[in-house]
């Protein structure tokens, strides 16, 4: 029989073995093998109010007052005091963030602009990509939204030119609770959650979150519909080995979110933004989400612990959209259109005057979408420490296989394939109900997958009490492939289109050093980089024409450089300020031989960012929230073609934007909180041959203002009267950019109206 001092060796093997090679399997131990150990530690967003002290990912070596990088943590108390719901939701109180709208509305999911780049593939679960085309509509199984901010590939992979946003699920705790929420609101909103955790044994924990939701879209008639079911076991509580297993399923039946017509930076004049233009009975998006995870935690020995994460998803989007594009023909007869140098009014003439005409291509579109995924992340952390230095080193590996499908379509077809022609409607109350036939017609067919295999090393040495370097470095072998069909509408016969493949090997490193004058104090200057191959997902395929070939073109790479402050203030308390600059200096463009692309684009983001986070007092909370952002390109076409967009204002970057939230607890029943957000002008489109002597277009500018009440019935029971817009401000997001002939003149989506709720909490 091995003695006890053999046993951790023999325990820590097997379970390296278990979190690299089987991932799907359980992990079990005797409590004997593991008596030794210490406990084990782990980054997990503490639940310390506005102000997290630790980011959920192992990577990470310090807490967040001593990373060098900007870090925003919107923990589960910030989501809940403003009634955050969506992942738009959360991140519209973000500053720097914008939202796009793709060709399809709705069904083209989360689409995200972060400090000025597209970052709709920078979503990650739990520290793993997640680059499904869904729109996550509800955060009830989340801990936390985390906004990494900076060129951030060193951490996760591919494609995080301006950083990403990671979702920290809930797992079971040490100790029994319920919690339970009923809300009712305006709008039709019904709302009921609930989360209940149970320690069954002193080493086992289950807990159980559910989720039932309806409400139409305030200040206009879209009807929203979910519901989900997210149960979790730890085996391991408090012990020095913990394994989690973890699933969620979630169904959403909402009506799409499409909007209004949009040109110009403006809505357009006269016409109300609650009005729709689509077809009720026809238009739908149905998501569905079923993801499992797996988590291992084990404390090898005195300063070696792992880290394991498993993640196996299924997750489809299907949609019918009608967009709202055609001719809208006021009464003295005219209609928005783009404005160029030989119509700067923005407006020419039309005959039914008073009419909508709806683009029939554009109606009945049909868009289904399934992406499935199996990824692993495993790493080992090794401290060591002596009189001088503290070292600490985590060394990881993992893997991703991505497989995503589309198939394109239309409703609106005669039975011989043709296009039905839609008839005019009412400018300002349009008919939107189809009463006549539906046929299917398939217009496209894709299929991708993209594997990715990487290994990095983070290493965080501490010198005495005042200085921190932080170095990383990560490589990325990814291969990816696409393949599409076209098919006829009216025989749909199917046409091959070329298939397309990209395999990428990628390098990303990091770097920061941090100078701590006193220990609530931190000074740090950071660069790092982005490498992102033309297929960084396994929905983005790359063209391999002769016409226009972006296969061949190496991955676009970018850089950032940050130096910042970090100050707590109190123990519970955080102001942080950086300066930042992304430089993009090899995107891709057209080649001057008009085939392959090139790597020759140029463009730049500069912004300044500062936070205020946690407790001013015990009874005051805050979390404050501004940025300045300006971005430019520098080049965008090669050889003799001429650069309109040269010295432009890169599109969909708020000049400034900011957030305030705060809560002061007036008596021991009593709260209140006020919240306002300020979302500054973002330019929609850029200079092209047509319209060069025009200045770019931009939207406005805008405020919102929130506020709650909270009264503390007992212990147990409380009720939040939460008002949302309170002042009906009408103001427009998720806007479609580019340049102004061909995307400035598409849609945008009223921001949510006025809405009230009541959330009866009830705690047990």
């Amino acid at each position: 029989m091995p003695s006890q001092k053999t046993k951790p060796n023999t325990y820590a093997a097997t379970t390296v073995a278990l979190a690299i090679a089987l991932p799907n399997l359980a992990f079990a131990s005797s409590d004997a093998s593991v008596q030794h150990l210490p406990s084990i530690q782990t980054n997990a967003t503490a639940e310390t109010g506005f102000y997290a002290k630790e980011s959920s990912s192992s990577k990470r070596i310090q807490p967040l007052l001593n990373t060098a990088k900007t870090t925003q943590v919107l923990t589960e108390q910030t989501l809940k005091e403003q009634n955050l719901l969506s992942l738009q939701d959360a991140l519209s109180t973000t500053p720097g963030i914008s939202f796009s709208a793709g060709e399809a509305g709705g069904t083209l999911g989360d689409r995200i602009n972060l400090r000025g780049y597209d970052a709709k593939n920078n979503i990650s679960s739990d520290g793993i990509r997640d680059t499904a085309i869904i729109t996550r509509t509800d955060l009830f199984n989340y801990d936390a939204v985390e906004v990494n901010k900076g060129s951030n590939s060193v951490e996760n992979g591919a494609g995080q030119v301006s950083g990403g946003v990671n979702l920290v699920t809930k797992t079971p705790k040490n100790k029994d609770f319920n919690h339970v929420s009923v809300g009712l609101g305006t709008d039709d909103y019904t709302r009921f959650t609930g989360d209940f955790n149970k320690v069954l044994q002193d080493d086992i924990a289950f807990r159980l979150n559910v989720m039932a939701h309806k409400n139409t879209y305030p200040g206009r008639s879209e009807d929203l519909k979910r519901w989900g079911i997210a149960p979790a076991i730890t085996f391991g509580i408090g012990d020095t080995a913990k394994l989690t297993l973890a699933y969620v399923y979630q169904r959403d039946n909402n009506d799409p979110l499409y909007g209004v017509p949009y040109f110009n930076g403006r809505a357009v004049n006269g016409l109300s933004p609650s009005t729709y233009y689509g077809f009720k009975n026809l238009d739908n998006i149905r998501i569905k989400n079923s993801t499992g995870l797996l988590k291992v935690d084990s404390q090898l020995a005195e300063n070696i612990q792992l880290h394991s994460v498993t993640r196996l998803s299924d997750i489809s989007q299907s949609g019918v959209t009608s967009s709202p594009r055609g001719v809208f023909c006021s009464p003295s007869g005219l209609t928005p259109v783009a404005k160029t140098n030989a119509n700067p009014t923005g407006y020419t003439s039309c005959n039914q005057r008073g009419l909508y005409i709806p683009d029939a291509q554009r109606f009945g579109f049909v868009n289904n979408i399934t992406a499935k995924q199996f990824a692993n992340d495993t790493n080992i952390r090794f401290t060591f420490e002596n009189d001088r230095i503290k070292n600490t080193l985590v060394t990881g590996v993992g893997f991703s296989q991505e497989e995503s499908t589309r198939l394109l379509g239309g409703l609106l077809y005669n039975t011989n394939g043709t296009r039905i022609t839609l008839p005019a409607t009412d400018l300002y109350n349009p008919n939107n109900y189809w009463n006549g036939a539906t046929n299917f017609r398939a217009t496209e067919s894709s299929s991708g997958s993209m594997n990715s295999y990487y290994g990095y090393i983070f290493n965080n040495t501490e010198f005495g009490k005042h200085w921190l370097l932080d170095l990383g470095v990560r490589f990325d072998r990814t291969e990816s492939k696409y393949t599409s069909h076209n098919y006829s509408a009216t025989t749909q016969k199917i046409t091959a289109t070329t298939p397309s493949s990209q395999n990428a090997n990628l390098l990303s490193y990091s770097a920061g050093l941090t100078f701590k004058p006193s220990e609530p104090i931190s000074i740090y200057a950071s660069y790092a980089n982005s490498q992102k191959p033309t297929m960084d997902a396994a929905n983005s395929p790359c063209i391999a024409t002769v016409a226009g070939n972006t296969c061949n073109t190496k991955p676009e790479s970018a850089v950032n450089y940050e130096l910042g402050m970090k100050w707590e203030i109190n123990p519970n308390l955080l102001f942080t300020m950086a300066g930042f600059r992304t430089e993009s200096n090899k995107v891709r463009i057209q080649g001057a031989d008009n085939s392959n692309t090139v790597l020759d684009g140029k463009n730049y983001i500069n912004g300044v960012e500062a936070g205020l986070f946690g407790q001013v007092t015990p009874d005051w909370e805050i979390t404050a929230t501004f940025a300045w952002m300006e971005g430019k390109y520098k080049q965008t076409t090669v050889g003799n073609v001429p650069d309109y967009q040269k010295g432009n204002r890169l599109m969909l970057v708020p000049v400034y934007s900011g957030r305030i939230w705060t809560t002061y607890a007036i008596t021991d029943q009593w709260q209140v909180g006020y919240g306002v957000t300020y979302q500054g002008k973002m330019y929609t489109g850029s200079q092209t041959a047509q319209n060069n002597k025009l200045p770019q277009p931009e939207s406005e500018g805008y405020f919102t203002h929130d506020a709650s009440i909270t009264y503390k019935v007992n212990k147990n029971l409380n009720l939040q009267l939460i008002g949302r817009n309170l002042a009906d401000k009408t103001y427009y997001t998720n806007l479609r950019a580019g340049t102004s002939q061909n995307n400035n003149t598409g849609f945008a989506l009223p921001g949510a109206g006025r809405q009230t709720v009541l959330n009866i909490n009830y705690n047990f």
